[in-house]
């Protein structure tokens, strides 16, 4: 009977939203005009995967908004450069051109970017993503740093780019829980998917997050 009162009780009740709101509140800006003007803004991977049969050859992911995020966030003058996150493959066919490039020519297809576009090349993880930055960042001279990611990533994601040097402004965006409107409360004794997704949002983040500890990476 355990199991089953454990999945009851994650997927009835709003204890899922509870965390994860609880997580992002501390991301909240709110006003992005008040943002101090920096040299780039980075979007973080995770943003998209490979479709062969789609128009550019690739699909936009769950956590697209960091990319529409950084891309606006250039348009309104708040950083001069736009870089892209890391890609965990290559191109099929094409080794060492990541998939990220596919997102890089779609930006300046459809005008999204209005500035020079760059990405961080094949990176495996958000370590790899500060270990590539930081080597941008140092090559450029840049000194002030958008950091975009989803708000339930950052607190990881600034901690690990914070370690290897690199001082950046978090500007949170994709927010699961707080300040979205919610309408299911205690409204149905039966578990709902999307309750469950959240907590499952919500424990990658808390054991990547020790797992980046353990390594030294935060």
């Amino acid at each position: 009977m355990a199991p089953t009162v454990l999945f009851f009780m994650l997927g009835s009740t709003p204890l899922a939203e509870m965390l994860v709101g609880a997580a992002e509140r501390p991301y909240a800006i709110g006003n992005i005009a008040a943002l101090a003007p920096a040299d780039a803004a980075l979007a973080l991977g995770g943003t998209h995967r490979l479709s062969d049969y789609d128009l550019y050859g690739f699909s936009i992911g769950p956590a697209e908004q960091r990319i529409f995020t950084a891309a606006e966030l250039v348009r309104l003058g708040k950083a001069n450069r736009l870089v892209l996150g890391g890609s965990t493959q290559s191109i099929p066919g094409k080794p060492g051109v990541p998939t990220m490039s596919l997102v890089q020519n779609w930006l300046a297809a459809s005008g999204l970017a209005t500035a020079r576009v760059t990405h961080l090349g094949i990176c495996a993880n958000t370590h790899d993503e500060a270990l590539q930055f930081r080597k941008l960042k140092e090559a450029e001279g840049w000194q002030k740093v958008l950091l975009v990611t989803s708000a339930l990533h950052m607190r990881r994601a600034e901690a690990v780019f914070q370690k290897q040097g690199v001082d950046v402004t978090p500007v949170a965006c994709d927010f699961q829980v707080y300040g979205v409107p919610r309408t299911s409360g205690f409204s149905s004794p039966f578990p709902r998917q999307h309750r469950l997704d959240l907590l499952s949002l919500y424990l990658h983040e808390q054991i990547g997050w020790w797992v980046y500890k353990w390594r030294g990476w935060v």
